[in-house]
């Protein structure tokens, strides 16, 4: 009689583990489905078209920020340039500084025209 309660137990644990996961997938799940697309769709309730602006985004003082920060990167054109320019210094930290500034002055660029293209 013991042994059978045991295995009583042992299903129930497992049947309320596994309802318990099933419940914790299915929520996430409804709340993602319920909140529906809402960028430039026809709101269902209203019938009305929502329309995303583009806003264009000045980063030349950005730019001019890095380039004060990071002088050594003001005249950098390619991958070159920039070992060049990072040959001098010696703290290796300022080194990874100096590569992510230029990361960016190159990101911003490619942003900016892009920007320009519009």
């Amino acid at each position: 009689m013991l042994n059978i309660n045991r295995k009583f137990v042992a299903v129930f644990v497992a049947s309320m583990a596994v309802l318990l996961g099933a419940a914790m997938i299915a929520n996430p799940i409804a709340q993602v489905n319920a909140q529906g697309n809402q960028t430039n769709a026809t709101n269902a309730t209203g019938g009305e078209k929502k329309v995303v602006a583009a806003v264009k985004i000045d980063v030349d003082p950005v730019m001019k920020a890095l380039k004060d920060a990071y002088p050594k990167l003001g005249d950098v054109k390619d991958a070159k340039g920039l070992v060049d320019a990072l040959k001098d210094i010696k703290d290796p930290k300022e080194v990874v500084r100096n590569m992510v500034a230029a990361g960016l002055l190159q990101d911003l660029e490619i942003f900016k025209t892009i920007q320009d293209m519009q």
